[in-house]
């Protein structure tokens, strides 16, 4: 029960901030406020603070201008700090993170009368690795002995070398923290990942660098703070470790889960697995001699690669061979660079072919993790040892490989149990003609309440699309969340129909005939924006927004900036500035533009949907949900299409009105929401805007 000195104090703090920035209490925001409140208050504790009640979880939809950062930031702080537990608020984007510590929280301490501290929290790989950088400068001019196993990570030029060279100088001078974001200037991917690590290759304590890792220095700090900022891809990684290795125990922990309709996508995304078979091949190639190195150097007596080893390896390679040939095979006779097994089902003698690959794989798996465990023993027997070191993490980096194996194999070698959704299955050809075999669960339900919400002393799940038509069974169904769950659908506080319209205009093509209907959305753009300051344009596909593009007059052309010209972030300021000096602009953009931008006012005043936002319809793992939903008698159409082409055009309406004073239009290119059944309930899941249909 939430006792009456933490109502007060959230009653307190919640009218402090009102009265300081001068705004009226809105409705939903205080409803969200006692729903938090009430849930987590709720919780029943032992004597060790531990929950011992049911899952505390809160899901709540909550539509634009409902000023949810405050609303979980005034109810779940004090309540995290009164139970001695951690609040870490999870975000999909990075604009939202970015704008949660940049702006909101310094927001709510200054006004609230709250005393908390925060902190931004990422993975290991945003952070330089200073051993990495160290021996990348000792090796200069030399052949690298990683080159032959890490490949892919190692290629070094002089560019990067100077690049090398000016990191390990503004860090030691204190210009530069190790944190990759900070750095003056964009990181290529292929520079950063030589001096960047991850769990597998990092040896911890046992480091040289311990003292002065910049990774271990940033977690310091956030295991010291009140709230943890962070990505919802983090918290996922640090459960799928078991939970307390990067952010706190989940049992310590309430979650904000922000933007929290892509928290399932993301999980299916975490349980996947993929392995590329020839660059496999090449890299077990190399492993006889750097094991017989490994021995040579350090008198490792756990590696004991003997013949049968070498004959192991040698027969993988060969095996890995012919299960790409037998692959190749399939994509000949189906055409195309991507083949998906339907229903998940792979051929039996390729299923037999990745068995055997596959206890092979996991044998040597169990070689490498006893000899890392066995380095590490010997590293925490002894004194500064760099030559231990390295081997362990290089050791380390190679049981991760072998270990992301033997989990591809095992689901390409196993059965789906039947009534339950199949993994989907499929592979692809790079332009190399490197095979990459893939899979991947279609729903995670059963993953995320074992891993998350049985775990977590509490949570809430916020967004502004959730639900559909207020319905939060398909969310529901994809989180796995409890089915005590408080689930809650709180409208946006703005008066949409006065301050907006919805139009479908009169239109000539169907989306279904490809060629006219770009042609049309050509022909009308430019009276579409006629006398509007700030236009958005959302395209399905990059295909269509280069071939409208194309098509426009240079007149048009001059006030148009397409995704992809540049960042998101200089495209936004850009219009930012055209718009400031009293000039249209107009932002071409696909799905990433339909959610987290924010232009009030005049920044955009008209939203052009070109067409329903379908999934896309050879996405392996969607393809592979719809085919069993159907085959067990379902219609995958409505039930999983449909909601999440609502969603997605709900995300596009909301980019329009942004604040109690905004006005404009949202329109739809697409004659479907009047000619077809479900026009109408796509149609009336959107905002009540006042609407203009021509049937």
């Amino acid at each position: 029960m939430l006792s009456d000195q933490l109502k007060q104090e959230i009653q307190s703090a919640y009218s402090q901030l009102l009265d300081n920035k001068g705004y009226t209490p809105r409705w939903c925001q205080r409803q969200m406020i006692a729903d938090i409140a009430n849930t987590l208050g709720d919780v029943e504790v032992d004597g060790d603070g531990m929950r011992v009640s049911s899952e505390a979880i809160s899901v709540i939809e909550a539509g634009t201008g409902t000023g949810k950062t405050v609303a979980y930031g005034v109810s779940a702080l004090p309540l995290a700090k009164a139970l001695d537990k951690r609040l870490v608020i999870a975000t999909a984007t990075i604009a939202l993170q970015e704008q949660i510590v940049g702006k909101d929280l310094p927001d709510l301490r200054a006004e609230s009368g709250l005393e908390f501290s925060f902190a931004l929290a990422k993975g290991r790989r945003r952070y330089l690795c200073l051993s990495r950088l160290d021996r990348l400068l000792q090796e200069q001019g030399s052949q690298n002995r990683l080159l032959p196993f890490y490949a892919d990570e190692f290629e070094v030029d002089g560019d990067y070398q100077l690049l090398y060279e000016s990191m390990l100088d503004r860090y030691g001078r204190g210009e530069w923290d190790g944190d990759r974001d900070s750095w003056p200037s964009e990181i290529e991917q292929a520079a950063w990942m030589p001096v960047s690590t991850d769990h597998s290759q990092c040896t911890g304590r046992q480091c040289t660098f311990y003292e002065n890792c910049v990774f271990y220095r940033a977690r310091e700090q956030i295991y010291r703070v009140d709230c943890i900022v962070t990505n919802q891809d983090l918290v996922l990684s640090d459960l799928l470790m078991g939970g307390g290795v990067v952010l706190p125990d989940p049992e310590d922990t309430i979650y904000i889960f922000d933007e929290g309709h892509h928290l399932p996508r993301k999980a299916v995304e975490h349980f996947s697995s993929f392995v590329q078979l020839e660059s496999t091949s090449d890299w077990l190639m190399a492993l006889p001699d750097l094991l017989g190195r490994l021995q040579s150097e350090t008198g490792e007596q756990a590696v004991l690669f003997d013949g049968r080893q070498v004959q192991w390896v040698e027969d993988l390679q060969v095996d890995l061979g012919q299960l790409k040939q037998s692959l190749l095979l399939i994509r000949e006779d189906a055409g195309g660079r991507e083949y998906r097994f339907p229903n998940g089902q792979i051929p039996e003698a390729i299923r037999d072919r990745c068995a055997s690959l596959c206890l092979v794989f996991s044998g040597l798996h169990e070689r490498m993790a006893a000899v890392s465990e066995d380095l590490e023993r010997r590293l925490s027997q002894s004194e500064v040892d760099e030559l231990l070191e390295y081997w362990l993490a290089l050791i380390g980096g190679a049981a991760s490989r072998l270990e992301a194996a033997v989990t591809l194999l095992r689901a390409w070698s196993i059965e789906d149990s039947e009534g339950t959704p199949p993994m989907a299955r499929w592979f692809s050809v790079r332009d190399n003609d490197d095979v990459v075999a893939s899979s991947s669960p279609v729903a995670v339900q059963d993953d995320l309440y074992e891993l998350l919400w049985s775990r977590a002393f509490g949570a809430v799940v916020t967004s502004a699309t959730l639900a559909v038509g207020g319905n939060f069974r398909r969310y529901a169904l994809e989180s796995g969340v409890p089915a005590a769950t408080l689930f809650r659908a709180l409208p946006s506080p703005f008066r949409y129909e006065e301050q907006a319209e919805l139009n479908v205009p009169v239109l000539s093509a169907d989306p279904r005939d490809p060629e006219a209907h770009t042609e049309m959305v050509a022909d009308m753009l430019p009276d579409l924006c006629e006398g509007c300051r700030g236009v958005l344009v959302l395209f399905t596909s990059w295909r269509q927004l280069l071939a409208v593009k194309d098509m426009l007059t240079p007149e048009i052309l001059d006030i148009v900036m397409s995704q992809g010209d540049q960042s998101r972030a200089e495209i936004i300021s850009r219009h930012r500035a055209r718009v400031d000096d009293d000039l249209p602009s107009v932002i071409f953009g696909l799905a990433s533009f339909a959610e987290g931008v924010d232009l009030p006012g005049e920044y955009c005043d008209h939203v052009i949907v070109t067409k329903i936002p379908f999934a896309v319809p050879d996405d392996p793992v969607g393809a592979t949900l719809c085919e069993w939903i159907d085959a067990k008698g379902g219609n995958s159409f409505t039930e999983v299409m449909i909601p999440d082409a609502a969603i997605r055009m709900i995300q596009a309406c909301g980019r329009l009105i942004r604040t109690e004073t905004d006005t404009g239009k949202v329109t739809i290119l697409d004659r479907r929401l009047v000619t077809q059944r479900y026009g109408d309930t796509l149609l009336s899941a959107l905002p009540p805007f006042k609407r203009v249909i021509n049937r």
